[in-house]
């Protein structure tokens, strides 16, 4: 069957590293078993813009009984510029960006547990896909705002990292 247009390309937009706190669990309830992961600080590096994770955001997760994990990140970004990237609920100011991120995490249970606990495991031997949507009334950075933008992460203990690309056309 034919496509009705080429496929897109993936273009490297930034690699995001954050140093995370130890997960506060909060519990199970209705939904699976709850989580937040603080975010203490962390870089951002790419083609497009450099820039700091500033401290104070979390990584909120839902865990299902198979240790599949959905995650569901807040934090902020400070480019090098001084424009400023939301990531989760809302955006406030002209020159503030959000940068919302949302994603799974799954595999083989036991390698998902040896994560859960902190071990170190090979990212190729799990799943964990990011889908980031960035919001910004900066003018720098507004093309941003109409880009579908995908992650791919991986989890060490103490540390959180991604690499974003986004869809660009293919000729």
């Amino acid at each position: 069957m034919e496509t009705l247009a080429p496929p897109p390309k993936l273009a490297h937009l930034f690699t995001l590293r954050c140093a995370v706190d130890p997960p506060i669990e909060i519990g199970s309830g209705p939904y699976g078993r709850r989580r937040c992961v603080p975010i203490k600080s962390g870089s951002v590096c790419g083609p497009h813009f450099h820039g700091e994770v500033v401290p104070g955001g979390a990584d909120f997760m839902l865990v299902e009984d198979n240790q599949t994990t959905h995650v569901n990140t807040n934090y902020v970004i400070k480019s090098d510029d001084g424009a400023f990237l939301y990531i989760r609920p809302r955006v406030s100011g002209t020159d503030s960006m959000m940068l919302r991120t949302e994603g799974t995490r799954a595999g083989p249970p036991e390698v998902l547990k040896a994560l859960m606990d902190g071990g170190p495991v090979d990212p190729s031997q799990y799943w964990f896909h990011l889908h980031v949507k960035i919001e910004t009334g900066h003018e720098k950075y507004k093309w941003m705002n109409d880009r579908v933008i995908i992650g791919r992460a991986a989890r060490a203990q103490g540390e959180v990292a991604y690499d974003a690309y986004f869809l660009e056309n293919s000729p």
